[in-house]
């Protein structure tokens, strides 16, 4: 267990206790306690008195070191009563005061019903990111009953951020790691032309999104990934982007250009995260002309996670013939001709200051705030509603345009709106 100095743990500690806030339980911590937490060097054991367990220990003058783009085993272990217990690990790795970013949140499981003489273990994996930036920062290991779990082994997490104020019975234990940068390569976490047998490098010369115009040299001697990640483009959850693409086509008229977005921060291109933007002309690269051009749209999701995202433009002839079959993959491999380029996109927080709201096929949503019940009103009609928190997760839906909010904890939401014009829109609520 690793221990910090003694002044730049004082420090430490009254500026982290000055930021975050401490989610409250309804019962305590009385036989729902954390008794032993293994997370690299630390290897801390915890009371498991049921008269001395708090609902809140402070254990941030243990820590231990951590590197960005590696992953870590973490072993919690407590007793859960009569109900099973979630536990959630917390990670403010962007380092501003709260828990609230994606990617700082990771389910480690659930702990059966036992009391604290045959407490279970739970093991999970925390996987820092590649961007993490280097320095202290806090982590919160967070522990509550599931009272739902204890008939239904699929229920819901019962914890839904660090800040919870509706929780029921168990205990935050909060400690810190030391963040040191990344000692990775680009493109990894993501696949590169490692699979690449035959190449021909066909470039990309421009790329136009959301404001911002992006020009490469075309001259044939580029990479095949150029590394374009520190050009970060900015968008709202919700809302439609057009995108241009220009580049050169080597003669051919099936070369097609293709954008591929982590929306939910795993590290691959999943099926639901490619955007097809068309072909480009049939024209050959000039070298400080524009060449061939195509534009598509790009949309994002209602539930896409927020923050800083890898963002992957692929260029690639495509062909059945006697080269075999060529296609635009978001992981090139085989006879590639064409290039890739990989940027950043930051997703925001739908922007509910847009006309978008209010348009005439708009939602009324109503009383907002609210501690019920909510009413949704549609000119068109309503198809269904999804409501998200606002780490992306959703965490029910419905057809009824009567929405019971009980079940959740205080806090802000996103509800996504369906009409039966097909429209959607996205609107803020807020549950007191």
């Amino acid at each position: 267990m690793k221990k910090l100095s003694t002044l730049s743990a004082v420090v430490f500690y009254m500026m982290m206790n000055a930021q975050y806030c401490t989610p409250a339980f309804q019962y305590g911590a009385d036989s729902n306690m954390i008794t032993h937490v293994s997370f690299g060097t630390i290897n801390n054991t915890s009371s498991s008195q049921s008269e001395s367990a708090q609902v809140y220990e402070d254990f941030t003058l243990m820590s231990t070191d951590l590197q960005a783009g590696n992953s870590y085993q973490i072993s919690v272990k407590g007793p859960s009563s009569t109900f099973p217990s979630d536990v959630v690990v917390f990670i403010d790795f962007n380092r501003n005061g709260n828990f609230d970013d994606a990617g700082e949140s990771f389910n480690i499981g659930r702990l059966g019903a036992a009391n604290p003489f045959n407490a279970m273990t739970i093991t999970g994996t925390i996987l820092v990111p590649a961007h993490a930036g280097s320095g202290t920062t806090r982590m919160r290991v967070l522990k509550n009953t599931n009272t739902a779990a204890y008939s239904d082994p699929n229920a819901a997490n019962s914890i839904n951020t660090a800040c919870d104020t509706g929780l029921r019975a168990g205990q935050t234990e909060d400690y810190t790691v030391n963040i040191a940068g990344s000692n990775v390569v680009f493109p990894s976490p993501y696949c590169g032309a490692e699979n690449v047998t035959t190449l021909t490098v066909s470039e990309i010369t421009k790329v136009e999104f959301v404001g911002i115009s992006r020009e490469s040299h075309i001259d044939g001697n580029s990479d095949v990934i150029e590394n374009f990640t520190g050009t970060v483009f900015n968008v709202n959850r919700g809302s439609s982007y057009p995108i241009t693409i220009t580049g050169g086509t080597q003669g051919q008229t099936t070369v097609s250009a293709y954008a591929y977005i982590d929306l939910n921060h795993n590290n691959v291109f999943d099926s639901n995260e490619v955007f097809n933007l068309g072909y480009l002309d049939n024209s050959d690269p000039i070298p400080g002309r524009q060449s061939g051009v195509t534009s598509g749209t790009i949309n994002i999701p209602a539930d896409a996670l927020l923050g800083q995202t890898r963002f992957r433009i692929v260029k690639a002839y495509e062909s059945s013939s006697w080269m075999g079959t060529l296609q635009n993959l978001p992981c090139p491999s085989g006879w590639f001709i064409g290039q890739v380029e990989d940027y950043t996109l930051n997703v925001k927080a739908a922007n509910l200051a847009t006309s978008e709201v209010t348009k005439k096929s708009s939602a009324k949503v109503y009383p907002n705030p609210t501690s019920g019940s909510l009413t949704v009103k549609t000119e068109a009609g309503l198809e269904k509603y999804e409501i998200y928190n606002l780490a992306g997760q959703k965490l029910t839906e419905g057809t009824s345009d009567v929405i019971n909010m009980e079940s959740l904890t205080s806090g802000t939401y996103l509800i996504k709106i369906y009409t039966r014009d097909k429209k959607s829109m996205t609107e803020k609520i807020i549950k007191k």
